[in-house]
């Protein structure tokens, strides 16, 4: 579970430790950055178009990411509405599937060998992304998904995103628990999966 089967192998543990926490930069980074090009000045005003961990990093989002394999990085402060919030919105999934194809082109150059812990540390990462990149795109309070929704979704919809966002943490991780056992998860994870290997065979991978 997590990142702590790796620890047997502590320089794999690093890589994909780092390489996790710098897709959680990324997520928000990509999120600024369009943000940002919709004239939202929040973002930017408060550091999130840097690449400074400490802007972007939360200690319990860390913890969870060890501990859990599943982390997340503090909210960007956008404020934008309708279409341009959706879109700025669902950069953070697609910041991490950038970072999963990233991340499993990477492993793959390297191979094993000398390079073989670089590799299966990278390679976890890949996966860890494919993960964020599925559960980001719930629309379950807070995640990408659910400010999908409250952009343009019906009045209806977005009482019901309230509705859950009043449970708070205890509701997310009771909906994460029953996504996971209901094999909800893995299909998404499963289609995007299918997805990057596409894509790497269109490269000759």
């Amino acid at each position: 579970m997590g990142l702590l089967s790796l620890l047997a192998d502590p320089l794999a543990f690093l890589v994909a430790f780092a390489a996790c926490a710098f897709g959680l930069v990324m997520h928000n980074v990509a999120q600024a950055w369009l943000a940002n090009r919709y004239k939202d000045s929040g973002p930017a005003r408060y550091g999130f178009l840097s690449l400074e961990p400490r802007v972007h990093l939360d200690v319990l989002g860390i913890i969870f990411l060890i501990l859990l394999g599943f982390g997340f990085p503090r909210p960007v402060p956008f404020r934008l509405y309708g279409a341009k919030e959706a879109q700025v919105a669902l950069m953070g999934p697609l910041a991490f599937f950038l970072m999963a194809f990233i991340y499993g082109l990477l492993a793959a150059l390297l191979g094993g060998g000398a390079t073989s812990s670089f590799a299966e540390g990278l390679s976890r990462a890949m996966g860890v992304m494919l993960l964020h990149a599925a559960i980001f795109l719930f629309p379950v309070p807070p995640l990408d998904g659910a400010r999908v929704v409250y952009a343009v979704g019906s009045p209806q919809a977005r009482r019901f995103m309230d509705q859950l966002a009043s449970y708070g943490p205890l509701g997310f991780l009771v909906i994460f628990l029953v996504l996971n056992f209901a094999g909800v998860t893995s299909a998404v994870i499963y289609g995007l999966s299918g997805l990057l290997g596409t894509i790497y065979r269109a490269i000759g991978l």
